[in-house]
């Protein structure tokens, strides 16, 4: 589903100051022009980090024209007030408003997604938002663009990438704050979780799909988010990230909640779920604990992963979190 650095720029280049001061004292003027230049290439650090598919990357100069292939990234770079850089997205990236009025590439896998389309809007950075978008990388940077694939896989790598976005963008105060703010929303859930006894928390299915029915492990980003909010998985510690698994095992496991995304291809609901044979006894259908969470906010990983643990928990200890 879907590089972690922090970087910092100077907010006062010295040359700056010093072309200030020699202005003061001496009849040659600097032409606009050429300051701007210069206080262009002094205002950005070059960023250098590993992307999601193990290329180093080296941002020497800070983009003005991006396009977005994913809506983590596009949700990301309004987030941290970067919104005003992007020139292009995919036609998943409907968050926030401002985003729609941008125009589309494509959908999300690189076999949906024109390069004609990202060519034509002239971008001097393109970021992949999934692994599935990596063989586009090379047809790109042989057309000259600069490109790198950004695919946070838990909590902390989220809000590593909100920084480096930051760095990248000259939005690196803003991007701080972000994650300063965020830290401090899953401080206080977890401060509430952690005086829950293990005995008390209740065992969660998570359906991400049906026929066949698909569940997360706790290797991906939302089993993070389920074990955070004080949730006890049912399938913890399956090999594949996003395992499917038969209606005869989760049948044998009983959750006692069950949670699922709003975007569902079978749209999702408590009623439907409910009424699959078999399932009127488990202890989640029994006693009416079903929820449906939005899924763009729990399905991406973005600045709204916290709003997704917040409404975990207030779905799994109402009582405890005002739900």
């Amino acid at each position: 589903m879907q590089a972690s650095h922090c970087f910092k720029f100077k907010s006062v280049p010295i040359i700056f100051l010093l072309l200030f001061a020699l202005s003061a004292c001496a009849p040659t003027v600097v032409p606009a022009e050429a300051e701007t230049a210069v206080l262009s290439a002094q205002e950005f650090d070059p960023v250098t980090f590993t992307d999601t598919i193990g290329r180093e990357v080296v941002i020497a100069e800070a983009p003005a024209r991006i396009v977005s292939l994913a809506p983590s990234i596009t949700e990301s770079l309004y987030a941290i007030g970067a919104g005003d850089l992007l020139v292009g997205r995919t036609e998943y990236c409907d968050y926030p408003e401002a985003a729609l009025a941008l125009p589309t590439v494509g959908e999300f896998s690189s076999a949906t997604i024109s390069i004609e389309a990202i060519l034509a809007l002239e971008p001097d950075l393109v970021i992949g938002g999934s692994i599935y978008q990596a063989d586009m990388v090379e047809t790109l940077e042989n057309a000259g663009l600069q490109v790198f694939i950004m695919e946070p896989v838990s909590v902390e790598e989220t809000m590593s990438a909100l920084q480096t976005l930051g760095a990248v963008t000259r939005h690196g105060s803003e991007a701080e704050a972000l994650v300063a703010q965020m830290r401090a929303r899953i401080q206080a859930v977890i401060e509430v979780v952690e005086t829950i006894p293990q005995a008390e928390r209740p065992s969660v299915f998570y359906e991400v799909w049906a026929d066949p029915f698909m569940t997360t492990s706790n290797h991906t980003f939302i089993g993070e988010l389920l074990s955070m909010a004080g949730g006890l998985n049912i399938f913890p510690d399956l090999e594949e990230d996003y395992p499917t698994v038969s209606t005869e095992e989760i049948i044998d496991q009983d959750p006692q909640v069950i949670l699922g995304p709003s975007n569902h291809a079978d749209q999702l609901t408590a009623e439907v779920i409910a009424g699959r044979e078999g399932w009127e006894s488990l202890s989640a259908v029994k006693n009416e604990r079903i929820y449906i969470i939005d899924g763009n906010i729990i399905s991406r990983a973005g600045p709204r992963v916290v709003d997704a643990l917040e409404a975990i928990t207030q779905a799994l200890y109402p009582d405890k979190f005002g739900g």
